[in-house]
């Protein structure tokens, strides 16, 4: 009976969240950032593939654009935490969509890899932050009561843009994989009047550090340290699933357009356990929710490392599919856990700086990705997609036993 009572409380606080207009106007705002997000690293993958003919080419591009977001998203994290918003979202969106038209044109003129290449880093840098500032905003549109269940639907939400995003970019490359920069470009047009129908959140006074200096030592110690270091795992495992499937899918006779579908799979099982999760009651202290947040990334890397040794579409599908289980309950745990331990006035900052290590995990897998391609075969480039979260998971246990536990605190109410 308690079981069924703290899944009734969880099934409540959902329906509590969804009815206050100042969430749904926050998912609406937020829609076309995060689904352009799903489709970038796909779309440079296929256009540098079209421009270029390798798939080693188009995994470079994929890494230039993450590894720009992770150089930039603390800095651009810091400038939102100290301006208002969504006002400071204005300048980024235009400039990306500006830069997706740029990419377009040099994808469908062949141009060379080294322009490719410093396309696709702007691409990472100019919007870097902006994922951070949505979530700076649920703070001041929500009572904190509401935070946790609105965290963990918001990992459900970029299921959804995932979901959505891949697939598009598959049907959209048989066209002309240019097709998709442009709906990406459009996408971050809308958000701009999107924005409008958000509140508008003043700059929290700084108690930690003047100006739009950023240092990260503050936030890179206890808790958070140990929420970033996984999240870059996980980012890890997804960049090598999402350049080294599409090779290995041609490898195997099919088509690398059909990603889009096992991508979505992977996603709505995500979302079906984000959902899941989400109805359970929240774990009882931040070390019990950091325990279940490192299960979840044990099982995340070791469901998907089985599909290095699938020769079929199907095998592929099913590993995939349940590893997609645990992937949105362990994003709404890290944001979670992360928005408990940061002060006020770096929610930007650190939530960017989350980014950063989402982008910088997809970097280094896609570069793995490129090596393995050039090097090795597109099956061996499978490997770091599990290994890398377990062998994180079992470091963060160290790291977290090593680390001086403060009193346990109730939750928030």
């Amino acid at each position: 009976m308690s079981g069924m009572g703290q899944e009734d409380s969880g099934l409540r606080a959902q329906r509590a969240l969804w009815a206050d207009p100042g969430w749904r106007r926050w998912v609406l705002a937020s829609l076309f950032p995060r689904l352009g997000g799903a489709m970038m690293p796909f779309a440079l993958l296929l256009v540098g593939e079209a421009a270029l003919g390798s798939f080693a080419s188009g995994a470079w591009m994929t890494s230039a654009y993450s590894v720009g977001a992770a150089v930039a998203s603390p800095f651009r994290g810091r400038q939102m935490d100290r301006r208002s918003l969504p006002g400071a979202l204005r300048t980024p969106l235009l400039l990306q969509a500006l830069l997706c038209g740029a990419m377009a044109l040099a994808g469908t003129l062949r141009a060379s890899l080294p322009v490719l290449l410093v396309l696709s880093l702007l691409l990472g840098v100019i919007p870097a932050g902006v994922a951070g500032a949505y979530r700076a905003l649920l703070p001041s549109l929500l009572p904190p009561a509401r935070l946790a269940p609105a965290f963990a639907i918001d990992a459900v939400l970029i299921e959804v843009a995932w979901i959505g995003g891949p697939p598009l970019v598959g049907a959209l490359a048989l066209v002309h994989p240019s097709l998709s920069l442009g709906v990406i470009g459009a996408g971050a047009l809308l958000a701009l009047g999107i924005n409008r129908w958000l509140p508008p959140r003043a700059p929290p006074p700084s108690s930690t550090l003047p100006g739009d200096r950023v240092s990260l030592r503050p936030l890179l110690q206890g808790l958070p340290l140990l929420v970033y270091v996984s999240v870059v795992a996980c980012g890890v495992g997804w960049g090598s699933v999402d350049t080294a499937l599409p090779a290995r899918l041609v490898e195997l006779g099919s088509r690398a357009e059909l990603w889009g579908g096992l991508s979505a799979l992977l996603s709505v099982t995500s979302a079906v356990g984000g959902l899941v999760h989400a109805s359970l009651l929240r774990p009882s202290s931040p070390q019990r929710a950091l325990g279940r947040a490192l299960v979840f990334l044990a099982l995340w890397g070791g469901l998907l490392l089985p599909t290095v040794w699938m020769d079929s579409v199907l095998g592929l599908g099913v590993w995939l599919a349940a590893a997609g289980l645990f992937l949105a309950p362990l994003v709404g745990l890290l944001t979670y856990l992360l928005q408990q331990a940061l002060p006020s006035d770096r929610q930007a900052e650190g939530f960017a700086l989350y980014g950063a290590c989402w982008a910088l995990g997809i970097g280094v897998g896609s570069a793995l990705t490129a090596l393995l391609l050039r090097h090795a075969s597109a099956q061996m480039a499978l490997v770091p997609t599990g290994a890398v979260p377990l062998l994180a998971a079992g470091a963060v246990v160290l790291l977290a036993r090593a680390r001086p536990h403060p009193p346990a605190t109730p939750p928030a109410p």
